[in-house]
């Protein structure tokens, strides 16, 4: 019986070592930070401030006609220029007019990217978004926007920037995207474990 219990955890340990080896852990870890959906036609795309990826990723889907509406949200970091009006300035200067641009300048971190924005996405009757991000902060803003939203029935899509240095696939070649993935893999499981987002 033993010797039978050693060899099953002998094998268990191989697998997991050849897993590890082969990635699987990293590949899963990645994927699961940046959910991506088949896009539907929405109301408005969100974009939450940060890398400047992120607006290029959201003037594409505007250019191919996802939404009508983009959905700008971040306060100033440093000076007087929120986020939000720096992304509406790029949405500018690619031809994106400015009656369809929708800026909420007030927040300050994720839960309040959802929370302003929900404000504006109900007053305005939308009922599908699409959220537009940087791959590795993607879980995060689905899962802080899905419960902010909790009981709206507004559709929520996923669109992880395309441009950005950080993918699902390799990030772990990189000492900045470690750094990134390991800090949203904590804050995804906090809010998972808390509840607090």
């Amino acid at each position: 019986m033993k010797k039978k219990l050693l060899f099953i955890c002998l094998g268990l340990i191989s697998i997991a070592v050849i897993l590890y080896w082969l990635k699987v852990p990293h590949l899963l870890i990645g994927r699961y930070l940046a959910p991506s959906d088949n896009l539907s036609r929405a109301d408005a795309i969100v974009v939450v401030s940060g890398d400047s990826d992120r607006m290029r990723q959201a003037i594409d889907l505007y250019k191919q006609g996802y939404a009508p509406k983009l959905i700008l949200s971040g306060a100033a970091r440093d000076g007087i220029t929120s986020n939000a009006l720096a992304m509406h300035i790029e949405a500018s200067q690619s031809g994106i007019p400015n009656e369809a641009v929708i800026l909420e300048e007030k927040a300050n971190n994720t839960y309040e990217n959802a929370l302003y924005t929900k404000e504006i996405v109900l007053s305005q009757g939308m009922q599908n978004i699409i959220l537009v991000t940087s791959p590795y902060h993607q879980r995060r803003v689905y899962e802080t926007f899905k419960n902010v939203f909790k009981g709206s029935k507004v559709k929520l899509q996923n669109s992880p920037s395309i441009y950005s240095s950080w993918k699902p696939d390799n990030w772990w070649n990189r000492e900045r995207e470690l750094h990134l993935t390991q800090e949203e893999t904590i804050k995804v499981l906090w809010s998972s474990i808390t509840g607090s987002y």
